[in-house]
């Protein structure tokens, strides 16, 4: 069994399904696929209907920063208010991506947008879901976007820290735990939801194709320094659209 929280690692769709597109470029060194899923398209590979963009290539470069802000452009609305909310738990590496992405914001005002931020924890220490905070402090602000930044899984090892994918699809935060969570989208907070996510872990089975695995997860032992590293990423993205 393969999970992949990648729309590129799973968008196997029948040729000629209605509504579907799929177009990949190389622009400085960073692959750009970007895939639009319709309805029955996203039921073929059990997604949700939407944009799934996704970067691959060295955050630490130039680059990267750049087309991930102009891909943050494309999916936010016009102007507004955003709120961005850096979901996962900040106690396991693997896990912290968001917390520390928000922890790099500052509440500012632009020509175009306004911006806060949140760093949301888990529902275990908070005794909160996530969504329903999110959502909270969204309508408080009056916000027209949420940006929610959070760690993925991948399938392929080599997609780990090298990836970064923003969808219009929504999120649902605590997903990887035992008990059912409430996505965070647009039908659900009533605002256009952007999910930035960078794979920090893979499924071991994955990797070794024993299913007796699948409950171990595998992690690059340089972690620490590339949650660092991509939090910088995606930070100086978001603060150069709010400019």
């Amino acid at each position: 069994m393969k999970h992949s929280d990648l729309a590129v690692e799973s968008a196997h769709i029948p040729a000629g399904t209605s509504g579907t597109r799929c177009v990949s470029r190389t622009i400085g060194g960073v692959k750009i696929t970007d895939i639009r899923l319709s309805n029955s398209a996203a039921r073929t590979i059990s997604r949700h209907p939407g944009r799934y963009i996704t970067l691959e290539g060295d955050p630490a470069g130039n680059a990267l920063p750049a087309l991930l802000k102009r891909a943050l452009e494309q999916l936010l609305p016009p102007t507004g208010k955003i709120l961005a909310a850096g979901l996962g738990n900040p106690d396991i590496t693997r896990d912290r991506l968001g917390a520390l992405t928000v922890r790099r914001l500052s509440a500012k005002s632009g020509k175009r947008y306004s911006l806060a931020a949140i760093e949301t924890d888990v529902a275990l220490h908070t005794g909160i879901e996530t969504a329903a905070l999110v959502r909270s402090a969204a309508r408080e602000m009056g916000a027209c976007a949420i940006i929610a930044v959070d760690s993925l899984c991948c399938d392929d090892p080599g997609r780990l820290y090298r990836t970064v994918q923003l969808t219009d699809a929504g999120i649902t935060p605590g997903s990887g735990a035992a008990a059912p969570r409430r996505g965070l989208s647009e039908r659900s907070a009533g605002i256009p939801v952007i999910a930035v996510g960078v794979p920090s872990a893979a499924l071991l089975s994955s990797i070794t194709g024993d299913q007796a695995h699948q409950r171990f997860l595998a992690a690059p032992s340089d972690e620490d320094v590339q949650s660092l590293i991509w939090a910088d990423c995606i930070a100086a993205a978001i603060s150069a659209v709010i400019r």
